[in-house]
């Protein structure tokens, strides 16, 4: 059940910040009023994996706005939002990256990067012979894109002739 706090911020159950809601009734207001999440409680039965997970070249995309000093930051400005992406290599230190987005607390995140990139953990999973191996990058998209049709028509697949190329056998997206 959601209340509301008295900044007006959308409560789950009087335990913390419902943050799902107040995205969806932010892209509701603003972009695309009939938006809604579709969940997903189950397995993919269109794309199986199809090794376990212990074998699996893993990959991670998220829409952290994580880019490192040498690469342009994303815009934030922009309207329709930046989809432009940004490859950061898996062996980076969350030292060396920068959080560029507008959509939530950066200098909070920036705290423990692992929270929106988790560099460290998919190399102690690799290290620890959770999965065989890791995509040489990662990829970072912002994850504010009003305007979706560069997204999808040219960036996204992009990524995906990247991760075909890289034989990767599992992709982790992460939506910040």
């Amino acid at each position: 059940m959601s209340i509301t706090g008295k900044e007006g911020i959308a409560l789950l159950d009087g335990l913390g910040v419902n943050f799902a809601q107040i995205e969806r009734d932010h892209v509701r207001a603003r972009v695309y009023g009939p938006f809604d999440w579709h969940p997903f409680d189950r397995f993919s039965p269109y794309n199986p994996l199809r090794m376990p997970v212990t074998e699996a070249r893993v990959a991670f995309v998220t829409t952290a706005g994580a880019h490192l000093s040498d690469q342009p930051p994303f815009d934030i400005d922009a309207d329709a939002g930046d989809p432009s992406w940004r490859a950061i290599p898996v062996e980076t230190s969350l030292a060396d990256l920068i959080l560029s987005h507008g959509g939530y607390d950066t200098h909070r995140a920036s705290a423990d990067k692992n929270v929106v990139l988790p560099l460290e953990h998919l190399r102690a999973f690799r290290d620890e012979n959770r999965i065989d191996s890791l995509s040489p990058n990662v990829y970072s998209f912002m994850g504010y894109v009003a305007d979706t049709d560069r997204l999808l028509e040219v960036e996204a697949p992009a990524i995906a002739e990247r991760l075909i190329a890289d034989h990767v056998d599992l992709v982790l997206l992460a939506p910040t």
